[in-house]
């Protein structure tokens, strides 16, 4: 990459950079450099050149700027900026990226306050695009590193995310000079863990989009270390945009801006939308999922394939610890039983010596029980079977432990992420763990409290005639649970129009609960006792479902909620 040369002479209107780029005007300056317009003379489009200036140029740079272009070119999407080239010149290497016509947020927040600040609508377009914008951003393993409104530009159509990974890179120099950012970046948007210790982040990057919403709701810049969690909202905004938006959509904000890292939603998952304009159909919740993996290949369809594919162990009555474990599907028919001598041990009681054998038929598996004491299950059915088909994703029930059908090996990124999951999340119901949920409904409460609207809490118990004699949940019961509990979130969230998922936990052997938040609490009841009418002609004729509602008040600690 070719540096510059003696004083080479100020970039003007006219100048050529690199024999093809004919330079129009200075669209403007920052911290690191300065955005020209310029014709492309090759491909005859308009382009927009970043330099960065002599004055600010640092050992480093060059290499900064070569990999914020191997950065960017590996993202393509609508509310990111694209970037072409990295250009050598005179001047040092220049970055050649999709000009924009428009504005920064920064610029356009300030005309919006002048005209009384944003509408519900305008907040939600620029809030949902930002949003898609960082999703796609995350989903190549990138971070940004340093968003903030003067970052983010607005056309008449679309909001784009620019300047991604350049700051990061500058970070290994920069932050050994006295007084500069602890990790580049801007201060003003930083997470309380970065400001105290560093380190850009996925996380750091949602606190950062969350204060730049909530920018959008004050028309203030927030100081350093700002939390606008502190105080209530209404005591802190300028124009009362969050009065046209629905509670999801104001909590949405207010999980950004958490202080724990581990609370904040992933961007991909963040939602604005008008609930009013829906229609009555199921609301598709982008809520964190299992994955499996990608499906398997032709080949493996075609003909068997050694470890193309495992079992998942997701839950084990009686032994927790177990799940999470992948068992490799190495060869075309295997035995799985509690004894050493079978090819797949399961560590679960509740699974026979030997309980079924695994075959590969045609393209799928087939798991065949050989006269377990416990029995085998599909999903949705409380019948034993004697043979259950397996498909990529699908889940089976062997005694009181489950198994999942996936394309990922043991120790890989994807079993990573699984294992992930299920410490956070109940292998049988899919639903947070009990501490999880805790920690989950603690947020619920502040930010109940924050935005001064109503909370229930929604406790429901599957009861059956064994609840006389013993504790220990039977596997009808769990099998009950687990088809209960998934169809008590899914009306839940259609029939209260979430956009985001609700806040909803494991709490006992066969008790979950359900945080409502928004509804008074007689709204709240009606909505539960439609919900238990409904799911309980999916319970066995032994089995009820029951539930009890309880509001929220204000310092009541999430255990007497949870727990009566």
């Amino acid at each position: 990459m070719s540096q510059p040369t003696g004083n080479p002479p100020p970039l003007s209107h006219g100048t050529i950079v690199s024999d093809r780029y004919e330079i129009r005007q200075s669209l403007g300056k920052g911290g690191m450099g300065e955005v020209f317009l310029a014709h492309d003379r090759s491909t005859q489009e308009t382009v927009a050149l970043k330099i960065v200036r002599a004055e600010a140029r640092m050992p480093g740079d060059d290499e900064a700027l070569r990999q914020e272009v191997l950065l960017a070119r590996s993202i393509g999407h609508p509310n990111v900026c694209r970037v072409h080239d990295l250009a050598p010149s005179q001047w040092g290497p220049i970055l050649v990226m999709e000009h924009i016509a428009g504005q920064t947020l920064h610029t356009h927040i300030r005309r919006k306050k002048a005209q009384g600040g944003y509408t519900a609508d305008e907040f939600r377009k620029i809030a949902s695009e930002a949003s898609a914008g960082l999703a796609a951003v995350h989903a190549q393993g990138l971070v940004h590193g340093d968003l903030k409104p003067g970052n983010v530009m607005v056309t008449a159509d679309r909001a784009i995310i620019l300047d991604f990974g350049f700051a990061q890179e500058r970070a290994r120099t920069s932050k050994r000079r006295p007084g500069a950012p602890p990790d580049g970046g801007t201060p003003n948007y930083m997470a309380p863990e970065r400001l105290r210790s560093g380190g850009a982040s996925e996380e750091d990057d949602i606190y950062a989009l969350g204060l730049t919403l909530w920018e959008m709701w004050t028309c203030r810049v927030p100081e350093p270390g700002y939390r606008p969690r502190a105080k209530p909202m209404r005591s802190q905004i300028m124009f009362d945009v969050p009065a046209g938006l629905s509670v999801d959509e104001v909590k949405q904000v207010f999980r950004c801006l958490t202080d724990d890292p581990a609370m904040r939603p992933q961007a991909r998952h963040l939602r604005f939308h008008n609930p009013s304009a829906l229609t009555t159909s199921q609301i598709q919740i982008p809520r964190e999922r299992l994955s499996p993996g990608p499906p398997p290949g032709r080949n493996v369809s075609e003909g068997f394939t050694p470890a193309s594919q495992a079992l998942l162990l997701t839950f084990a009555s009686n032994a927790p610890q177990a799940a999470g474990s992948v068992y490799s599907l190495d060869k075309p028919t295997l035995t799985l039983g509690r004894r050493s001598n079978q090819d797949i041990t399961m560590p679960e009681a509740t699974c026979s010596g030997s309980h079924a054998i695994v075959k590969w038929q045609q393209g799928s598996w087939i798991i065949e029980d050989t006269g377990s004491t416990n029995g085998t299950y599909a999903d949705h059915s409380y019948e034993r079977k004697k043979s259950v088909p397996l498909l990529h994703g699908g889940e089976v029930q062997l005694g009181e432990c489950r198994i999942k059908l996936v394309s990922f090996q043991e120790g890989s990124p994807a079993h990573e992420r699984a294992r992930a999951y299920l410490s956070r999340r109940d292998g049988l119901t899919g639903l947070s763990a009990r501490d999880q949920f805790m920690r989950q409904l603690q947020d619920d409460l502040s930010f109940a409290e924050w935005d001064a609207v109503p909370l229930s809490v929604a406790r429901y118990e599957v009861r059956g005639p064994n609840r006389l004699v013993s504790d220990r949940p039977t596997i009808l019961e769990m099998l009950a649970l687990r088809r209960a509990a998934q169809r008590v979130i899914e009306l839940t969230e259609m029939m209260v129009l979430s956009i985001i998922p609700v806040t909803a936990g494991r709490v006992g052997p066969l008790k979950f609960a359900v945080a409502i938040t928004g509804p008074g609490i007689e709204e709240a009841r009606h909505l539960v006792e439609q919900i238990v009418s409904q799911v309980q002609g999916l319970m066995p004729e032994a089995l009820d479902l029951a539930a009890t509602i309880v509001k929220a008040e204000k310092g009541q600690p999430v255990s007497a909620l949870v727990d009566g």
